[in-house]
């Protein structure tokens, strides 16, 4: 076993003892936010949820949603007033992306007395203004676990807000060890970010392909999720459409997280500034260099749970990494062939 598959089992072990007891007694629970969206790292977050409650023998959840598709009035039939709510983990816990936040804080108000566990998150906020509204929804709530995944994003819970805060792995380690599901066809993939957590736009990466996992080819089962989300705003076919797009939220994450894979295995090994670019090459022992994204997510998340990894190294920019490549990348590599592909 490398160190690699020895540090994803150690930490799928950690989160599960973490998560167990807020997850193991759970009888009417909702599960809020399902990334109906184009990033990887967030359909890994999701299915790893999902793999931890059955893990922990938690019954199906009474009522899933996305943020299009969340309707205050269902969620407490569904639920009552002592269900718990479970709120999808992520990068989302800030102002950066205002669209998670607005949910969480909207939730946290309409419920204010049922147990909400905000699953493991990075906390980031650009503006004193954001945070001070984060503070007065949550500060206001009787009941508000919120569990971090890295040291700092725990610090600035302890300092801002009144909710019981605890460090946690990320969700995606309840994956395990994955196996590469493709031979490499180069010697390096570059996955790097092109929105506005990226912190290197524009540099010339050299040898490799790059890539960002943005980028989404239209699926079946993606039309039909929009279709259906549509369709749940509509009164006279609402309910009908809510319980098919509940079948279609989990096969749609694993086409997506299977996409995801693929693109990191294509590589012999990987740069990345994504977190889940980080976690997923872990999990499928591919070597890999983490850069970092523009507020210090990935330096911080690997300071608290995989620094030191064999094979995991990190690079303070495109340069370094560069080099670093250059160590990784001095014995032939399996490449496949074009006449190979399946």
């Amino acid at each position: 076993m490398s160190s690699r598959e020895a540090a994803a089992r150690s930490l799928r072990t950690q989160l599960l003892e973490t998560l167990r007891p807020f997850l193991a007694r759970l009888d009417k629970y909702a599960l809020i936010d399902f990334p109906n969206y184009a990033n990887v790292g967030d359909s890994a977050i999701y299915l790893g949820q999902l793999a931890c409650l059955r893990e922990l023998g938690a019954p199906p959840p009474r009522f899933i949603c996305d943020f299009r598709t969340y309707d205050r009035a269902e969620l407490g039939r569904r639920i009552g007033s002592s269900g718990t709510i479970l709120l999808t983990g992520g990068g989302s816990f800030g102002d950066l992306w205002p669209t998670g936040q607005e949910l969480r804080e909207e939730i946290a108000r309409a419920f204010p007395r049922n147990p909400i566990v905000q699953l493991p998150q990075t906390i980031h906020f650009e503006t004193r203004n954001a945070l001070q509204r984060a503070r007065s929804a949550l500060d206001g709530h009787d009941d508000f676990t919120l569990l971090v995944r890295d040291r700092r994003s725990l610090e600035i819970a302890g300092n801002e807000f009144r909710a019981h805060a605890l460090l946690c792995p990320d969700v995606a380690f309840a994956l395990g060890p994955l196996a590469r599901p493709r031979r490499p066809l180069h010697p390096v993939v570059w996955l790097l970010r092109t929105d506005k957590e990226s912190a290197t736009a524009g540099e010339s990466v050299g040898q490799g392909v790059q890539v960002d996992w943005l980028d989404e080819p239209p699926t079946r089962l993606r039309s039909l999720s929009y279709a259906l989300t549509e369709a749940v705003r509509r009164p006279t076919l609402g309910r009908l459409a809510r319980r098919l797009l509940r079948t279609v939220y989990t096969p749609l994450a694993r086409q997506r997280l299977h996409r995801g894979l693929h693109v990191l295995a294509a590589g012999g090994a990987v740069v990345t500034d994504r977190l889940h670019g980080h976690v997923l090459s872990l999990l499928l022992d591919i070597p890999h260099v983490v850069l970092d994204n523009s507020y210090g997510k990935l330096s911080s998340f690997v300071d608290t749970w995989t620094s030191g990894i064999d094979g995991v190294h990190r690079a303070a920019s495109i340069a370094e990494a560069r080099e670093i490549l250059g160590q990784l990348i001095t014995a032939p590599i399996g490449l496949e062939h074009e006449s190979e592909r399946a």
